[in-house]
């Protein structure tokens, strides 16, 4: 099923800046390489934001976005050298780079972590799978949220956390009841997966949170089928849905997502002091 068409949608009062403005339309022509997070979440953090736009020729074609003393983003889709002396490192404790770019930086920082970017944009998606002996159905966020911090916590997945974290996730203006999805073993009527999914109906982006199955039911295809499900709502919902993977040595979590229609690899260092 196709996306459905983008429909203008007004400024809040957060983004009637000519800057956000902009930096929304830079985003939305290129997300796998403006930013490594989705566009809300670079934006809504506390404190003031310094935007710096990056030029080639005529065109715009990337932004330095900072937030003093937190982190600094450098992202662009045109793939010249960086500058190392125009990025400016002071006190700046976590740097997001584009890894092709990130050779001058690395020098100053102690840790990196490497992210990858992937983009569904619509288009005729596989035949939902079906796994037997599993079937799908939505959170119930109103009573649920414990299980699925115990969910989260017993996958052992990056996004393993506590229900502070899961509270945060229910209440953040992205989140769409729809888009929170378990998988349920018909046997035992128990959720053994769980897909989570944003939706910022401002820049009509969703991304997604986690998708995490126990490890007793991987290898059988749930995960398969928890993204396909989530995938086909989502694109009643957005124009388009990013995802942020972590990467590991020895590990592929874009086979997955590449079977279900995601693509681009966008690799992203996240350096750290």
């Amino acid at each position: 099923m196709p996306r459905r068409p983008v429909q203008p949608v007004p400024p809040s009062p957060q983004s009637t800046s000519h800057d956000a403005a902009l930096l929304r339309e830079l985003y939305r022509a290129d997300p796998l390489h403006i930013l490594p997070q989705p566009l809300w979440m670079a934006t809504s953090r506390p404190g003031a934001l310094q935007y710096r736009f990056i030029t080639h020729g005529q065109e715009t074609t990337g932004v330095e976005l900072r937030q003093p003393g937190a982190f600094l983003v450098y992202g662009t889709r045109a793939q010249e050298p960086l500058a190392a002396a125009s990025v400016k490192l002071d006190g700046v404790p976590v740097v997001w780079i584009q890894a092709d770019l990130a050779a001058p930086l690395t020098p100053w920082f102690d840790h990196r972590d490497a992210f990858m970017r992937m983009l569904h944009v619509g288009g005729d998606l596989p035949l939902r799978a079906a796994v037997p002996g599993y079937t799908v159905r939505e959170v119930d966020v109103a009573e649920e949220l414990p299980l699925v911090a115990t969910l989260l916590r017993a996958s052992s997945g990056v996004a393993a956390r506590g229900m502070d974290d899961v509270l945060a996730w229910a209440r953040r203006s992205v989140f769409h009841p729809h888009a929170w999805l378990w998988a349920v073993d018909r046997t035992t009527k128990r959720p053994v997966g769980l897909a989570i999914a944003d939706v910022d109906s401002e820049t009509q982006e969703a991304s997604l949170v986690c998708l995490e199955v126990l490890p007793d039911h991987r290898d059988r295809g749930v995960g398969t089928m928890l993204l396909q499900e989530l995938i086909g709502r989502l694109e009643r919902m957005a124009a388009f849905t990013t995802a942020t993977l972590p990467l590991r040595s020895g590990t592929h979590p874009d086979h997955l997502f590449s079977a279900c229609g995601f693509s681009g690899h966008a690799i992203w260092w996240r350096l750290r002091r």
